[in-house]
């Protein structure tokens, strides 16, 4: 009776666990949807699991030390000042890594005493770890488009 006990709760342990897991584009939309509920618990779980993130700014700083990115950003999600909406432009997907192109408009509601505005290209890199998908590099372009409905896709 004891070993039959210890069976079911391994087999449960391994479905709630595989149940948890998501494919790259599931993965990408729970990071997206951590940002903006601003839910830092949720978006951690979407982040690398090793020692290095590559994170640039639209500014050029970079960093690549996961705990790094992972203070930046929990302090940015704490932030109520800001807003987030997005376009995808682009993704592309292997079995191993998958990346997305994001146009993102950002807004602050003020910064130095004034409101805040900035667009953006936002590439996100994900790569396969065990058996889930996890975020390898964040890269934030500025882009000094005028009206976001005028992009064109780029052609194949």
């Amino acid at each position: 009776m004891k070993k039959r006990l210890i069976t079911l709760i391994i087999l449960f342990a391994n479905f709630s666990i595989q149940a948890e897991e998501c494919d790259f584009d599931c993965t990408l939309q729970r990071h997206l949807d951590a940002i903006q509920a601003k839910d830092y618990e949720k978006f951690e779980t979407t982040l690398t699991q090793g020692d290095r993130l590559t994170f640039i700014l639209p500014d050029g700083r970079y960093f690549q030390d996961a705990k790094q990115y992972r203070d930046i950003l929990k302090a940015w999600l704490a932030d109520p000042n800001w807003t987030l909406d997005y376009k995808i432009i682009a993704v592309e997907k292997t079995d191993q890594m998958g990346s997305a192109l994001l146009l993102v408009d950002y807004n602050e509601k003020e910064r130095d005493g004034k409101p805040y505005h900035l667009d953006h290209y936002l590439s996100l890199i994900f790569k396969k770890e065990g058996g889930g998908w996890y975020l390898v590099h964040d890269q934030n372009t500025i882009t000094h488009l005028k009206d976001q409905d005028k992009l064109q896709k780029p052609t194949n």
